[in-house]
């Protein structure tokens, strides 16, 4: 598991994986928030590796030192291969947004999984950011995690990713309300123009999908 601040990363190691660089294994959860502290202050260091016997526990204990927010989103395709970005804020991003629990299930009779919810939640988050009427999820990828700030906060999101598939031929619409100013398709041999201006996670994610090099 990788959290991001910014381009930097924070990896949380899974027993036996392999990792260059700095590794430290926190004797507690104080030392554990001295420990991501330091990392998020010290600009300098750009990758770090938190080792723990019990992986799931480390993965609680850190989560517990922030605000954790859930999103969903998705890389879109369109029958010519081409990938669908949103240019927010001066990056490039995916579209994405907070999964929206007070549409979940209250309804006796209507019942879905988490799963299905989070599906459904990415494709009206790609809809209403894109201006798309036609979006099918093919398959699930890997979520991300990165830190930002809100009003002082420290925030933790999580972003449920999902591969999906929409005709090309459909009118954009950015969402303005959102601070998006562009929507655009990509042909794969022109992303190179959107790792060079986009968010750490989501450069790794993009480039891991399309077999490129993100270095």
């Amino acid at each position: 598991m990788k959290i991001f601040f910014d381009d930097r990363y924070v990896h949380l190691l899974k027993p036996v994986e392999e990792f260059e660089g700095q590794i430290v294994l926190p004797g507690s959860v104080r030392e554990l928030e001295e420990i991501i502290g330091s990392f998020e202050q010290d600009q300098s260091q750009k990758i770090l590796g938190v080792d723990s016997p019990d992986y799931k526990q480390l993965k609680r204990d850190v989560k517990s030192l922030f605000t954790v927010v859930k999103a969903a989103g998705g890389v879109v395709r369109n029958e010519r291969g081409e990938i669908l970005f949103i240019h927010r804020r001066g990056k490039w991003d995916l579209p994405k947004g907070k999964i929206n629990y007070e549409l979940g299930i209250k309804n006796e009779e209507f019942r879905i999984s988490n799963f299905e919810f989070r599906i459904s939640e990415a494709v009206r988050e790609v809809k209403e950011e894109t201006g798309l009427r036609e979006v099918k999820a093919i398959r699930p990828l890997k979520p991300t995690w990165h830190v930002y700030y809100d009003k002082g906060k420290r925030m933790l999101k999580k972003t449920w990713w999902f591969e999906m598939q929409a005709p090309g031929d459909q009118p954009l619409m950015p969402q303005t309300e959102e601070d998006i100013l562009y929507v655009r398709w990509f042909r794969p041999d022109e992303l190179e123009v959107v790792l060079e201006n986009t968010f750490g996670s989501l450069r790794e994610m993009i480039a891991h999908e399309l077999h490129m090099d993100c270095a």
